[in-house]
C-alpha cells in the first residue's frame, strides 16, 4: 500500500511540475514588434544619426552655391578733406549693384558637389545602419529575457518536483524504505536547486532592466515576453547590402572627388563681374548726373603658392585611402561575422536536435531508476539523483540553445542589411 501510494505522489509530482510557474508579476507581456518599435522611438544613436544626415544634406546646398551668380548690393559714402585729391579725389559716394559669376575653374565646384552628394548619401545609410543596429539589440535583449523566463519557469518547477520527492523519501524513511542518509542527499540537492532558482531571479531581473532600458522603462526588473512558436529560419542575402558596407563604398566616392577637386586648384579661374547703379564724389550730383554700369573679366593662373595645392592634393589622396581602407575593414569584419553566424546557427540547431533524443532518453533512464527505486530495487538514491540532474541540465539546455539560434539569426539579418 505505501509503494502504491509513493508511486501516485510521483505521477502527481511530475504533473505538478508542468503546472507550476514562477509568480505572475501582473505585467503585461510584450511582443517582439512592441519592443522594436519602441526602442526605436528612444535610441538617441538614431538621432545622431539623422541630425548628421540634415547636417550632409545642408553641405550639399553650401556646396552648390558657388555654381549660381552671387548679387550684393554696395553702398559707401567717404571724404578725405585735406588729403591730395590726385590720391584721395577728395570723397567718394557709391550705391550700386554687382553681378559676379564665375565661368570656369576646372571643374572644382561640381567635383566638390558632387562629393557632398555622396557624402550624404553615406550619412542617409548610416541612418539605416543605426537603425538596424537598434533593431539587433532589442531583438538579443527581447530573446534573452525571453530565455531568463524560460529558464526561471523550469527551475521553478524541478524546485518543486524535489520538494515533492524529498516528501517521497521522508515518507519513506518513516517506514523503513529509506535512511537518514537518502533524506539528507536528497534535501541538499533542493537547496542546491533553491540558490539556482534564486541566481535565475536575479539573471531574469537583469535581463528585463536591459530590455526595460531600451523602451523608456528603466526601472522594470518584471517585464514579460510573449511566447514565440518555433525558430526562425536562416535568413537569404548578400552582404553588399548592408547599410554599413554600402556607406563605406558612398565615402570612397566622396574622397575621390575630393582629390579631383584639389587637383582643380591648379587650373585656370574665369571670373565675370557686372555693376549698375551711381558713383560719384558728393551725393547730389552723383545721384543726378553720375547712374552707369561697368564690366568685367578676369583670369587667374596660380603659378606658385608654397605648396599649397601640392598640400590640399596629399590631404585628399589620404582621405581616399583612409576611406578605401575602411571599406576594407568593414567587409572583412562583415563576412566573418556572418560566417560566425551561419557556424553558431548550424551549431545550435544541430545542439538542439540531439538534446531533444538525449531528453528523452534521459527522462526514460530517471523514470526507470525512480521506479526501481520506490520498488525496492537494486538502485540507490545517487543513481536516482544524478540521473535526474542530467534530465534537468538537458531540459535546461535547451533554452540557451534556441537563444543561441535566435540570436545568429537576428544578427545574419543585421549583417544581411535585411529589416524585420
Amino acid at each position: 500500500m505505501l509503494r502504491l501510494r509513493c508511486c501516485a505522489l510521483a505521477v502527481g509530482v511530475w504533473c505538478a511540475g508542468l503546472l507550476l510557474s514562477p509568480t505572475a508579476s501582473g505585467a503585461p507581456a510584450l511582443t517582439l514588434d512592441q519592443v522594436v518599435a519602441r526602442a526605436l522611438q528612444l535610441a538617441p544613436a538614431v538621432e545622431s544619426a539623422v541630425a548628421n544626415r540634415d547636417l550632409n544634406e545642408a553641405r550639399i546646398a553650401e556646396a552648390r552655391a558657388p555654381l549660381y551668380p552671387d548679387l550684393t548690393g554696395n553702398g559707401e559714402y567717404f571724404q578725405a578733406p585735406g588729403y591730395d585729391q590726385t590720391i584721395s579725389n577728395r570723397g567718394l559716394t557709391l550705391a550700386q549693384l554687382a553681378l559676379g559669376y564665375t565661368a570656369y575653374d576646372g571643374g572644382r565646384r561640381l567635383d566638390q558637389v558632387r562629393a557632398a552628394r555622396y557624402a550624404a548619401q553615406a550619412a542617409t545609410l548610416g541612418v539605416d545602419a543605426a537603425r538596424a543596429q537598434i533593431v539587433y539589440d532589442a531583438t538579443v535583449a527581447y530573446f534573452d529575457l525571453m530565455r531568463s523566463r524560460e529558464s526561471e519557469t523550469e527551475l521553478q518547477s524541478n524546485l518543486a518536483r524535489l520538494s515533492q520527492y524529498v516528501a517521497i523519501v521522508e515518507a519513506l524513511q518513516r517506514n523503513g524504505r529509506a535512511i537518514a542518509n537518502d533524506v539528507l542527499r536528497l534535501r541538499s540537492t533542493r537547496d542546491a536547486a533553491e540558490i539556482t532558482l534564486a541566481q535565475a531571479h536575479q539573471a531574469a531581473a537583469h535581463a528585463s532592466i536591459v530590455l526595460g532600458s531600451m523602451i523608456g522603462e528603466d526601472d522594470r526588473s518584471d517585464l514579460q515576453t510573449s511566447e514565440v512558436n518555433g525558430l526562425p529560419r536562416w535568413p537569404a542575402g548578400e552582404i553588399n547590402e548592408n547599410p554599413a558596407l554600402k556607406a563605406a563604398q558612398r565615402q570612397i566616392e566622396s574622397a575621390k572627388l575630393a582629390v579631383a577637386a584639389a587637383h582643380a586648384e591648379s587650373s585656370p579661374t574665369l571670373k565675370l563681374a557686372l555693376t549698375a547703379g551711381y558713383e560719384g564724389i558728393d551725393p547730389p550730383k552723383t545721384f543726378g548726373h553720375h547712374l552707369g554700369a561697368s564690366y568685367d573679366g578676369a583670369v587667374s593662373l596660380p603659378i606658385f603658392q608654397g605648396g599649397l595645392v601640392r598640400s590640399h592634393v596629399d590631404q585628399a589622396m589620404a582621405a581616399e585611402h583612409a576611406a578605401i581602407a575602411q571599406q576594407h575593414a568593414v567587409e572583412l569584419g562583415l563576412k566573418r561575422d556572418f560566417a560566425d553566424a551561419a557556424t553558431r546557427y548550424r551549431a545550435a540547431r544541430d545542439q538542439l536536435d540531439l538534446l531533444a533524443r538525449s531528453r528523452a532518453t534521459a527522462d526514460d533512464a530517471f523514470s526507470l531508476d525512480w521506479a526501481r527505486f520506490l520498488g525496492g530495487g537494486n538502485v540507490t538514491l545517487l543513481e536516482v539523483i544524478d540521473a535526474y540532474g542530467q534530465a534537468e541540465n538537458l531540459r535546461v539546455a535547451r533554452f540557451d540553445q534556441e537563444f543561441a539560434a535566435r540570436q545568429a539569426t537576428a544578427q545574419a539579418q543585421l549583417l544581411l542589411g535585411l529589416s524585420r
